[in-house]
């Protein structure tokens, strides 16, 4: 493992001069921000010390805890003015996946993965982290907030997928506002953009009442 007092050592005697270091200093105190440094150690920022941002990338993979952490990680290790790591990315995707206990964590991973203007996407393993995050949903009101994350048209933009977990929030109603809920999401442009179909739900929910 990284030895972090010997990190710290390094960054005294070579950024001692440098405006941000006694913020990394304190961050490092708290193991806070580990990632964010690694990668602007990498940048000319810090004269592209390539070496000093993949001893601080291992010892912030190394102390990661939380999924979060990995997010951050992979984040900025794939960054193209850094390091552009994106085997390492992936692996801390992979990491972050096992730690995601919640629905709502496995949501936000898969968003995060399939967002177009993020450093690293992967449509396959967001689609993947999506089928896990259905196979956790119970409630129509779960199935909902991944079908909209499906239509967002800055992540998979995936119509079909998410008409498929529509009709999975659809066989989950248990009263008629939550079927009126789904015709709303339905029919919104964002989304579905579907009259049609949402006036279809519309008359479920008034025949449920």
């Amino acid at each position: 493992m990284i030895d972090k007092k010997q990190i710290q050592e390094e960054i005294i005697q070579q950024y001692s001069n440098h405006d941000d270091f006694d913020e990394i200093l304190r961050d490092f105190s708290y193991d806070i921000n580990l990632s964010k440094w690694a990668y602007l150690f990498a940048t000319k920022k810090f004269e592209t010390n390539h070496d000093l941002s993949r001893k601080v990338f291992h010892y912030a993979l190394a102390s990661s805890k939380d999924f979060r952490d990995y997010l951050d990680f992979a984040y900025y290790i794939s960054k193209e003015d850094g390091l552009c790591d994106n085997t390492l990315a992936k692996e801390a995707y992979k990491l972050a996946i096992t730690k995601a206990t919640l629905l709502r964590d496995m949501r936000y991973i898969a968003d995060t993965l399939s967002t177009k203007d993020n450093s690293f996407t992967d449509e396959n393993m967001a689609k993947s982290v999506y089928k896990d995050a259905i196979k956790q949903s119970n409630t129509a009101y779960d199935y909902v907030s991944i079908a909209e994350s499906l239509c967002d048209e800055k992540m998979l933009n995936d119509k079909e997928f998410a008409k498929e977990v529509y009709e999975l929030a659809i066989k989950a109603c248990e009263n008629s506002d939550e079927l009126e809920a789904i015709a709303q999401s339905v029919v919104q442009e964002d989304n579905l953009a579907d009259e049609t179909w949402a006036l279809k739900i519309y008359s479920m929910s008034s025949l449920s009442k």
